[in-house]
């Protein structure tokens, strides 16, 4: 069941802001001898509700305590103030995954869903097989009769169906927000848009790809309008940097490389996160929730990157570069 008392679900979270691994704790797997010696920091913090699998299994360990984030916050989800689209995010995930198998001829979608959001898998699964859009999200329907379309017409890039349900998320999650007083979770999602808006000027540039193919991928709804990139594609990618020193981003400009965006995607998501952290203890409001929601996940993605580098044996002191701000 769904909780009815912010107050109570922000108890919960301040309760399990405990189960967050400590700076000390990440530290010991960045600088671990070996990639088993750095898994064994996640089973010693009953990662995952204690699941145990060997070394170079973690990613089971890892999509366990995806799996009980995920279920926490279906639990404590609070209808129309934002929170539920965190769980989206899932969805549509899931249904370029289940969309890709369509179109693979394959009808195992289990190693590439994350865990279920608002949708059930097996509920999405035979509608999108079945070609059958109707009950599912309006956004979501669209975008997959697109992806249909555009197949029909020649189009057999996968990622053609990234982007279309890419722009059909950010759409739906929008469109949701809008009945929401929750500010801080609007400016969240805006600035994933542009900071992935950001991140695809750099890349496209970088690969020669057309203004054309560049504008089909943009999406909508960020706080830097579509215009400010169309407008500098077909200048030299500093004209543009220079542009995003006058924008609300303007502190994230200097960690811009143009031949390497680590350091600029590991601001962005210190930047995401300090957008709860500053409010973390309003029992009143939604930033603790999401904020733990968005630290936890972080903290996955992390411990996956920590743990993909030590096993293709990568230098500690670069995988420390890359590490992100600690929430707790």
């Amino acid at each position: 069941m769904q909780s009815e008392s912010l107050v109570y679900s922000n108890a919960r979270v301040k309760s399990l802001e405990n189960s967050f691994l400590s700076q000390e704790k990440i530290n010991r797997m960045v600088y671990a001898d070996s990639l088993d010696e750095a898994v064994r920091v996640l089973l010693e913090s009953n990662y995952g509700n204690g699941i145990v699998a060997s070394a170079f299994d973690f990613d089971l360990i890892l999509n366990a305590e995806e799996q009980k984030l995920n279920d926490f916050m279906s639990e404590n989800t609070i209808p129309k103030m934002g929170l539920e689209t965190f769980l989206v995010k899932n969805d549509y995930h899931n249904a370029k995954a289940i969309c890709k198998a369509k179109y693979m001829h394959s009808d195992d979608v289990s190693y590439m869903v994350a865990p279920e959001g608002k949708i059930s898998i097996d509920f999405m699964q035979e509608k999108i097989f079945n070609d059958t859009y109707d009950s599912l999200p309006k956004p979501m329907a669209q975008a997959l009769l697109k992806i249909d379309n555009d197949r029909v017409m020649g189009d057999t890039n996968p990622s053609s169906i990234d982007i279309a349900l890419d722009k059909a998320m950010y759409e739906d999650i929008l469109d949701s927000l809008k009945s929401s007083k929750a500010a801080s979770i609007k400016q969240y999602w805006q600035a994933n848009i542009d900071f992935g808006n950001i991140s695809l000027f750099i890349r496209y540039k970088k690969i020669g790809f057309s203004q054309k193919q560049f504008e089909a991928s943009l999406i909508d709804g960020g706080k830097l309008d579509k215009n400010l990139f169309v407008s500098y594609y077909d200048q030299v990618a500093d004209s543009f940097i220079e542009k995003l020193k006058y924008t609300c981003y303007e502190k994230l400009v200097n960690t811009i490389d143009l031949n390497n965006l680590v350091s600029f995607e590991t601001e962005c998501d210190n930047y995401l996160l300090n957008i709860f952290k500053e409010n973390k203890q309003d029992v009143f409001s939604v930033a603790p929730l999401a904020g733990f929601y968005v630290a936890k996940k972080m903290e996955i993605k992390v411990c996956r990157m920590i743990l993909i580098l030590k096993k293709n044996k990568i230098d500690s002191n670069i995988i420390k570069q890359r590490l992100r701000d600690y929430y707790a």
